[in-house]
């Protein structure tokens, strides 16, 4: 298992420490999931430490009544989704993972997690920056909702996610634009016949 890549998408800003890398590749273990596979968060491993070390990923949310979904966010290879499992978003939903294709995550078990914080101290700014790599897409997904139309949301969405538009459901895609799917389809006939 190359635990490599894990360490060079955590240590983008503050340095990791000798220590912290050993300690990390000691504890870091592998789960691998099938296309079209899905976990429900409160069910699974993941932690805010989990890294999407090979595939793709749709994080949405399910009505319990009715299983009808809500995109929220996609993911891709080197990514660190930052899920909390116990999350809620809304009573009577539950958040979900599913993997748009073969996916590699790595982990590090929850009861290292304290012994990150405890045992070194550049990880708790470690994971401030992730945590802000993070706030800083939400907020960009959230401008380009609101500033771009139609057309230029699925332009950008081809840009930003050009592997998830060929393997994730087109039903998902406009979801997650917020657009109606009838107006995805008609855009992806616009956009073939460039």
């Amino acid at each position: 298992m190359d635990k490599e890549k894990f360490l060079q998408q955590m240590g983008g800003g503050p340095a990791v420490s000798v220590g912290l890398a050993a300690y990390i590749r000691y504890v870091l273990y592998e789960e691998k999931f099938h296309a079209k596979e899905r976990i429900y968060l409160d069910m699974s491993e993941l932690n805010t430490l989990s890294f999407l070390y090979k595939g793709s990923a749709r994080l949405y949310l399910e009505q319990e009544d009715s299983s009808e979904e809500n995109t929220i966010m996609f993911y891709l290879e080197g990514d660190f989704p930052l899920i909390e499992r116990a999350m809620e978003i809304y009573p009577g939903t539950k958040l979900a993972l599913e993997f748009l294709e073969d996916s590699t995550l790595q982990l590090i078990p929850d009861k290292h997690i304290h012994n990150l914080y405890k045992l070194f101290r550049e990880f708790h700014q470690i994971q401030i920056k992730l945590n802000a790599g993070l706030i800083r897409k939400m907020f960009l997904l959230q401008l380009k909702r609101n500033q771009l139309n139609a057309e230029e949301r699925y332009d950008q969405f081809l840009k930003d996610y050009p592997k998830i538009a060929l393997v994730c459901e087109q039903k998902k895609i406009a979801g997650f634009l917020g657009i109606d799917p009838k107006t995805l389809s008609r855009l992806r006939g616009k956009n073939s016949r460039w």
